[in-house]
């Protein structure tokens, strides 16, 4: 005989009541905060216990994605009508395009911006692709906020009256080329507690960005004018520095004057041999730190590989504090020994990776490149590998056959042409 049909389990013994039940209600506010807040509104459905429940969670996200009432009915249930006995502490507005947000007035926006400071808001961030500067002086006036996170609006103009003086962390987009880059640097400098900035630059040639508080910048730099063209860094307490340059017209002669400078993490990509200067004088730049990434992508129309990191027949800047060294590149001969030099120059590294980025199979047919040409030279590894190299335990004199293959190639205080 077959086993009977399995029956739905009922919940008689009053012993076996349903875990969620049993939850305290500030750890149930705590799981509601995790979610976005018209997901966390649909449990007031559950029970009379949680018909309210969700209002108080710490953490609002409200997008508007369609029809501005909606957005409106959310706002009004998780934030206008909120109790000041409900702190809020972030705050996530979703403003979508220009054709849902034209429908929603700007008072209406800022009404909820000054509830929320009303309520001692920390973390707010603002996203939409519409035209939304004339929220910006509410927005800078919420004296309550440690983080600020402007996403795809880029800003046209500051407010003359800057209160964030609580701010620890700013993301944001800014246009130097349109507009008066000194209004950034006046921001900067009303932000006094200012320590991570997270920038999307539209470069202006000649514009230094200069802060004396920023101790991590992330910076992503835009630039697609022709012409040579250069930037500055002035950042005295900066210890971190990520740098991406997507370059369509040349590579930013970027100067970095950063004395506290500690680790850097550089994303070049699209070089051509015309930007090898900007690359050695930032290099020599940023020669002090203990900490260094490269991730540098070559020009797929160069039909002949060219040294990367350094001018041919110029001294190369001593990297007498580099500890660890991480490099993502194609180590085609002329840039093996570059980083050959490099490892020359740098006395104290206790750590090296080394990863050969292999170009675009379809440029050396399409771009009569030479696939010999470009081919890693990179010793082989314990495994048999040439393509990746990653040592450890330098400083202890642990020095594999691998590291010796790397220093014993041919060097002198020059690059190599």
């Amino acid at each position: 005989m077959g086993n009977p049909p399995m029956q739905r389990r009922r919940y008689t013994d009053a012993n076996e009541a349903d875990c969620l039940s049993a939850l305290p209600d500030a750890l149930l506010i705590t799981i509601l905060s995790l979610l976005p807040t018209r997901v966390a509104a649909r449990t007031s459905v559950l029970s009379r216990r949680f018909r309210d429940l969700w209002k108080a969670s710490p953490s609002i996200d409200l997008s508007l994605e369609a029809e501005a009432s909606t957005f409106e009915a959310m706002a009004n249930g998780a934030l206008l009508s909120r109790p000041p006995s409900n702190p809020l502490h972030s705050l996530h507005l979703e403003l979508g395009r220009d054709e849902y947000y034209h429908h929603l007035p700007d008072s209406f926006v800022s009404s909820l911006l000054l509830k929320a400071q009303s309520l001692g808001l920390r973390h707010l961030t603002v996203r939409g692709f519409a035209q939304l500067n004339s929220i910006i002086p509410t927005i800078f006036s919420i004296d309550s906020l440690h983080s600020l996170d402007i996403v795809l609006i880029i800003l046209k103009a500051f407010p003359s009256l800057v209160t964030l003086t609580r701010l620890k962390s700013l993301s944001s987009t800014f246009d130097s080329n349109d507009d008066d880059p000194a209004q950034l640097n006046h921001l900067l400098s009303h932000l006094p507690s200012l320590q991570h900035l997270l920038l999307f630059l539209y470069v202006k040639d000649g514009f230094t960005l200069s802060s004396q508080t920023v101790r991590n910048l992330k910076l992503y730099l835009i630039d697609d004018r022709p012409g040579d063209k250069s930037m500055g860094l002035s950042m005295p307490s900066l210890e971190m520095l990520q740098l991406d340059h997507r370059n369509s017209q040349g590579l930013l002669r970027i100067h970095v004057d950063a004395p506290s400078l500690k680790k850097a993490a550089i994303n070049l990509h699209n070089l051509c041999k015309p930007d090898v200067a900007a690359i050695a004088h930032l290099l020599n730049c940023v020669s002090d730190i203990e900490e260094l990434s490269l991730y540098i992508e070559e020009c797929p129309e160069e039909k002949s590989p060219f040294p990367v990191l350094f001018e041919p027949d110029k001294d190369v800047p001593d990297f007498p504090n580099l500890k660890h060294l991480n490099v993502n590149m194609c180590f085609h001969e002329h840039n093996f020994k570059s980083i050959v030099t490099l490892l020359h120059h740098s006395p104290a590294l206790e750590s090296l990776k080394l990863v050969h980025e292999v170009p675009d199979a379809y440029t050396f047919g399409r771009k009569h490149r030479k696939r010999n040409d470009w081919r890693s030279k990179l010793p082989r590894n314990a495994a048999g590998n040439h393509n990746y190299t990653d040592l450890t335990n330098l400083h202890l004199g642990q020095k594999s056959k691998e590291f010796m293959k790397l220093v014993s190639n041919q060097c002198t205080c020059k690059a190599h042409s």
